[in-house]
């Protein structure tokens, strides 16, 4: 369980972040998907405002990131932050990035894998091997997959002179992990939402507006089957992690219901369809919405949990929340099995 009890759904990053002050003081600390008024942002803010030692955030607009570095540097002069660009939609750019991050800094203390997306048209992308597979499941999971596999020497590094589970990744997942299972015979969804094997179905008795499509294309089940592979993705690592007595460790999350720009390809009936998933009409703010991130990097206590053993590593309004997963998010036969094809579609192998 988390160290405080009394964080929860009103709880802000910055209070977050005063308290666990000391755990974040010196860190080199990577953050995904940054941009203006965004839960990146205000994550980054409240990690600047105590200090890490180099603060990296990686995004895919230059102008945007720019915009946030400005503003860090305005109320924490003396923080080192830098900008590097990083489009989760493309293998040469996840490359790219890893590779300048590796020249900036020899450690990584603190991964966040924030960068997502809610796309209702059905974009086909081709991995690495030659599987196909839709642009919300390679920007949401594959691309984070790789780009965290690719930093896992300078996580490493770290944990292997830290104590256990300092070291860290953090995925954001989404309650919205409740619309869909993997779909391992058709991660497109070239198929019907049911014309797959029953443990790859959606569950029964969802809102229709839910099971939409657009040329075919069910664009909430896509974001659905996405945000089941960051928890199992996170869960599987921390495993695997474990099993070869790194220290590291990883946790997933659901942020809360806010409104951002994730939202911003939706159509009108898509829009209205999100703004009734939050609780009584309820909407945290970004700085709410950043405050579990905070909580599942920097708490202490969460070092002590066997997460991919007894614990499946969600979070949710500050707190563990395993049991609001689905059983399809904490399956570890499915989770073993999505890590074996992430490897297999981007063409590595990880070594874990």
């Amino acid at each position: 369980m988390a160290s405080h009890p009394e964080f929860g759904e009103k709880t802000t990053a910055a209070e977050v972040a005063t308290i666990f002050s000391e755990e974040i003081k010196g860190k080199n600390i990577i953050i995904t998907g940054v941009s203006p008024s965004s839960i990146g942002s205000a994550t980054a803010l409240a990690i600047a405002s105590q200090g890490p030692s180099t603060l990296i955030l990686a995004s895919r607009t230059e102008s945007k990131l720019k915009e946030v570095v400005s503003k860090i540097n305005e109320e924490y002069p003396s923080v080192l932050v830098t900008a590097v660009i990083l489009d989760l939609a493309s293998a040469d750019s996840i490359k790219s990035a890893a590779s300048q991050i590796g020249s900036l800094v020899n450690y990584v203390d603190i991964l966040i894998n924030n960068a997502g997306v809610s796309l209702p048209a059905r974009d086909l992308v081709t991995t690495p091997d030659g599987s196909v597979v839709d642009l919300q499941f390679f920007i949401n999971h594959l691309g984070p997959f790789f780009f965290t596999s690719l930093l896992l020497p300078q996580l490493l590094a770290v944990g292997s002179l830290s104590p256990k589970g300092v070291t860290r990744i953090i995925n954001l997942s989404s309650h919205g992990h409740r619309l869909s299972p993997i779909r391992f015979s058709d991660y497109q969804f070239s198929n019907d939402v049911y014309d797959v094997p029953e443990d790859e179905r959606p569950p029964p008795g969802l809102p229709e507006q839910f099971l939409r499509s657009i040329d075919g294309y069910p664009g909430f089940m896509g974001y659905g089957q996405s945000k089941t592979a960051n928890i199992l993705y996170a869960t599987e690592l921390a495993r695997r992690l474990r099993k070869n007595d790194t220290n590291v460790t990883a946790f997933s999350l659901h942020p809360g219901a806010i409104w951002t720009e994730l939202s911003r390809s939706l159509d009108e009936e898509g829009r209205k369809t999100i703004e009734g998933t939050a609780p009584n009409g309820w909407w945290k703010t970004l700085e709410q919405g950043a405050a579990t991130t905070l909580v599942a990097a920097f708490d202490p206590k969460l070092a002590e949990l066997d997460v991919g053993g007894t614990v499946c590593g969600f979070l949710s309004d500050c707190q563990l929340t395993d049991d609001l997963a689905m059983p399809w998010a904490r399956d570890p036969k499915t989770a073993a099995r999505l890590w074996d094809q992430s490897e297999k579609m981007m063409g590595i192998t990880t070594g874990l």
